[in-house]
């Protein structure tokens, strides 16, 4: 969910109508426009926006109070303890349902780690008598494993939160448009394989450059990316850094794991093996990840307990394929004379190749009429089927059940998907999905055939003009259509 999706729930809890002060969460990874869309909403409504920076409780309580006086108009505020300061934060609802958003909450628990449980109590009963205000107090996070623990289990805000949004980077089409209407598809496909959909990434991270055209693009991957001094070039590293759900544990564990992912080891067997460690002994950390946004669990639609494991975001994919691994070429050569070659080989083949299969999903389950998947898509993901003894892996598999609780064994497969990024399918690729159904049996008998690509040879489509079980999805379809 992006800013545009997110300012409608946010406005409809603010307007909720209830008649004293209420709490919402909003978190989402960083740098994806939370705090931009939260500020802009509270000077729109007459509202208060503060943001907390890492420090003391004490430090907290001053700059709260300073910051609640000049919007008061009174000169600074003395707050001794946040029981105070959440009475005065509360007081500014007396009169009308506003917004009063504390952001970066993760810095404000890690001082004070009982302040939850103070916030609940100033929300508690004692806040519901007539007359307490309509104050829509909004705590924004950006440690998603910790601001989802504040309404978890036995949490002291555990059923208080009147709204619970978790913000997403933009999706893809919306990525595109960042580009101007006018940019070309094939070059809105590299561009999201290499940054994703965070809205800081194409702007004030990259200093407002974007690549002009396709031609444009190695010169800018190599001055934003590649280049020591770019600002992306360190973000993973921050990214887990700032996570205090992280960086309180082992970070050469979790950066182990995100760099296994990205170089192709996607269950936990194999992440394991590539460690040399146990499964048991990588699952807290493994969980620890996927907790805080990192890392995305694929279960499989068709068979139990095989999940597979990818990285979350496309930037975090290119920086653990590209970026880790050739530090020491990065650093002593020319980023322009680095990227030809071995670098660009290594992102279109550990990038692009992941990214746009993880594109063809989401396009299977948001934007596919069930017209071309041919019925209902209950379960998209991939998998894997074994052809001719040996074991081939599937981008996408959509499976439907009319029992929600069937085995995933005893589901129907609607269709099979296989995504060629910055390629043209060709009749090989065909037939590859061919064989991929007829490995599957029965169950898959009438499914479709789904081939994603940036284009499709001419025998191709000649092919299966005439068929109706097979669907061709180029850039124009995958970015506009269904």
């Amino acid at each position: 969910m992006d800013q545009d999706a997110a300012r409608a729930p946010i406005e409809a809890f603010v307007d909720s109508g209830v008649e004293h002060p209420t709490l919402g969460l909003v978190y989402g990874r960083r740098r994806i426009g939370k705090s931009t869309l939260l500020a802009s909403m509270a000077a729109q409504r007459k509202g208060f926006y503060w943001e907390a920076t890492r420090g003391e409780a004490a430090i907290h309580l001053a700059r709260l109070g300073e910051a609640l006086g000049a919007h008061l108009g009174v000169g600074r505020l003395s707050l001794d303890t946040w029981e105070e300061a959440l009475r005065s934060l509360l007081r500014l609802g007396e009169q009308s349902a506003v917004p009063l958003v504390l952001d970066e909450f993760g810095y404000l628990l890690e001082a004070d780690r009982g302040l939850d449980s103070q916030v609940a109590s100033a929300l508690g009963p004692g806040a519901r008598r007539p007359g307490a205000g309509r104050a829509r107090l909004i705590l924004c996070g950006s440690a998603m494993a910790m601001m989802g623990s504040l309404t978890a289990g036995q949490a002291p805000l555990r059923g208080r939160a009147g709204m619970e949004l978790v913000m997403q980077p933009f999706g893809y089409r919306a990525a595109a448009r960042l580009l101007g209407a006018d940019a070309p598809l094939d070059l809105a496909a590299r561009l999201y394989a290499a940054i994703g959909g965070v809205i800081g990434y194409y702007t004030d991270m990259v200093d407002h450059d974007l690549p002009t055209g396709n031609d444009d693009f190695d010169r800018w991957v190599a001055a934003r990316l590649l280049s020591p001094a770019a600002t992306l070039h360190h973000e993973a590293t921050t990214l887990l850094a700032e996570d205090p759900t992280l960086a309180a544990s082992s970070a050469a564990v979790h950066h182990s794991i995100l760099g296994s992912i990205a170089n192709g080891s996607v269950t936990a067997g194999t992440i394991a093996n590539r460690l040399r460690r146990s499964v048991p002994s990588l699952d807290p950390a493994l969980k620890r990840l996927v907790a805080a946004g990192f890392v995305v669990r694929h279960e499989d639609p068709i068979r139990s307990q095989r999940p597979t494991y990818a990285l979350a975001d496309p930037f975090l994919q290119f920086h653990y394929a590209v970026l880790e691994p050739n530090a020491a070429v990065l650093r002593d050569r020319n980023p322009s004379d680095s990227w030809p070659g071995r670098l660009s080989s290594a992102f279109d083949a550990r990038v692009r190749g992941p990214v746009f299969e993880e594109q063809a999903r989401i396009w299977i389950r948001r934007h596919a009429s069930q017209e071309t998947l041919g019925g209902r898509a209950d379960f998209v993901g991939p998998s894997s089927t074994v052809v001719g003894g040996t074991e081939r892996q599937l981008d996408a598999i959509v499976a439907s059940a009319d029992d929600p609780y069937a085995l995933p064994s005893e589901r129907t497969v609607l269709a099979i998907g296989e995504a060629k990024a910055g390629q043209t399918a060709a009749t090989e690729h065909l037939r590859a999905l061919e064989d991929a159904r007829r490995a599957l049996g029965a169950r898959a008998a009438s499914a479709r055939l789904l081939l994603f690509a940036q284009a499709f040879a001419r025998e191709l489509q000649a092919a299966v003009a005439s068929r109706s079980d097979v669907e061709l999805v180029d850039l124009d379809r995958l970015y506009g259509g269904a």
